[in-house]
């Protein structure tokens, strides 16, 4: 189990997007608290994360064992429908997310999906699509366990909702302490003026007091 593994392994990814309410905040995808929101530079974007009680929520035996049917998930035409890196076996929903009242950006409830940030770019556009995910449950692996083995030259590629596929390739993967990761490259492209796709989750050694896994994985990708 990926759980075990992040306990008895020093390096090993964790518990992400990670028994009960307490091993869940792991999930909180803490980004630091310098970088500020896209569409309002007053307001500063301090997390990548979920609440505690939404953490528990995706945990739940359904969000653990049932895998959401990607052929019945619907979106506008514009917006991001699922991402399939062929590399990992990953074909997934997109979920949009927001932020929360703590001005955290919103992770997926259910282990086995990924979150799009919509107030980061759309597939096509020019900008950072950001996208997390967990990766893994308190009992079972989640949907970005293995991103951190992503290499520069791998390939991905995101659907919108009208069918349209565009295709990326790996540009940076790279391990950052939690309190050090630069939120602006985050929610930037890799390369400046291009159209961009940044996966990130924890990887790392869990932290019991602060409930959460000591760095995080972030996959800098470019369209093509």
């Amino acid at each position: 189990m990926k759980w075990l593994r992040a306990h008895i392994i020093p390096v090993g990814i964790g518990v992400v997007l990670v028994g009960a309410l307490a091993y869940f905040g792991v999930e909180q995808l803490l980004l630091n608290s310098k970088a500020a929101q896209l569409n309002d530079p007053n307001t500063t974007l301090v997390t990548s994360a979920m609440s505690g009680s939404d953490e528990a929520k995706g945990d739940s035996p359904t969000n653990q064992t049932t895998v959401p049917s990607l052929d019945d998930y619907k979106v506008a035409a514009d917006m991001p429908r699922a991402l399939y890196i062929n590399k990992l076996n990953i074909a997934a929903r997109i979920m949009p997310m927001a932020t929360t009242s703590t001005n955290s950006i919103q992770a997926p409830i259910n282990i086995h999906d990924a979150g799009w940030y919509t107030k980061s770019a759309k597939p096509d556009q020019t900008g950072a699509m950001f996208v997390d995910g967990h990766a893994s449950g308190a009992t079972r692996m989640g949907l970005f366990a293995y991103i951190d083995t992503l290499k520069e030259g791998d390939t991905l590629e995101v659907e919108k909702g009208d069918g349209t596929r565009f295709a990326y390739v790996v540009k940076k993967v790279e391990s950052v302490p939690k309190d050090s990761v630069d939120m602006t490259s985050v929610l930037s492209p890799y390369d400046a003026g291009t159209k961009g796709l940044n996966l990130m989750t924890c990887t790392g050694t869990w932290l019991p007091k602060e409930k959460t896994y000591d760095h995080r994985v972030v996959v800098y990708a470019e369209q093509v």
